[in-house]
């Protein structure tokens, strides 16, 4: 079995090729159309949990901008890419590095400036917690880091408690949905305890996703069929109505993601 995430990493480098020989003409919305178009051609999913936000592509620029900074070191041998099509990932990312310091108010003030609402709200934190998840996934981050970065977070604002708390239950279902796709999970019982042992390890213990929504993002970023997921999350009608209604309201804003879901 190929490596979950061998094709996104293909298609961001095929990009991000092409991103660097368009430096005159780039912008961020052109970078965005080429994704887009990338993407549907290959037949990839933007990383997400049940929801499909109008600037969903936008957000999975985080993808190009992680594989282009950490995988290719492009920002040392073309800045001027970064400064043109990357300044909300790097804003986001000094912003994050300001949490991660201690200096509160200043990681307050870059985000309220690349917010589209002019404050920081559960879009501005899904978005932010989307760039060290993207990191983790594609192995230039660990748990740990991931961990301390979400504490960090719920500390910095706790007024977005609700919004860091569904994105470690987007990350708990995301990790979930890869090991089915690696064969890591076989059965209910493998899938039970390995939710819980992650949400343990997080330390979000109560925020442990539905079998919907792992469903879902199995699917729809992992392209795991039917037949498996009946067998390892039984039945659609198992879900029960309240585990609905609580995957109904995540991620609206990012990735579900809000998400991340992203």
């Amino acid at each position: 079995m190929k490596p979950p995430h061998k094709n996104r990493i293909q298609a961001a480098v095929t990009i991000l090729s092409e991103l660097t020989k368009q430096l005159d003409s780039i912008d961020r919305a052109k970078a965005v159309s080429v994704l887009k178009s990338m993407y549907e051609s290959r037949k990839i999913q933007p990383i997400r949990g049940k929801s499909q936000p109008p600037d969903l592509y936008d957000k999975e620029m985080a993808t190009l901008y992680v594989i282009g900074k950490y995988g290719l070191k492009l920002d040392q041998d073309y800045p001027e890419l970064f400064s043109k099509i990357f300044y909300i990932e790097e804003a986001l990312e000094e912003a994050l590095n300001d949490i991660m310091s201690s200096n509160l108010e200043v990681a307050r003030e870059k985000l309220k400036k690349i917010s589209s609402s002019g404050v920081v709200d559960s879009n501005t934190i899904a978005r932010l917690l989307r760039l060290p998840l993207t990191k983790l996934m594609f192995g230039f981050l660990g748990e740990d880091e991931f961990k301390n970065i979400l504490h960090k977070v719920l500390e910095a604002f706790p007024e977005e408690e609700k919004t860091v708390r569904n994105y470690a239950r987007f990350f708990i279902a995301f990790k979930l949905a890869e090991a089915i796709y690696k064969g890591e999970v076989k059965t209910r019982e493998e899938k039970e305890a390995l939710k819980k042992a992650i949400a343990i390890r997080i330390g979000f213990p109560k925020s442990t996703p539905s079998d919907d929504y792992i469903a879902a993002i199995a699917k729809q970023v992992f392209n795991v069929n039917e037949k498996t997921l009946e067998k390892i999350l039984g039945s659609k009608k198992t879900t029960s109505e309240g585990q609905e209604r609580e995957e109904k309201r995540e991620f609206i804003q990012d990735d579900s993601n809000t998400p991340l879901g992203e």
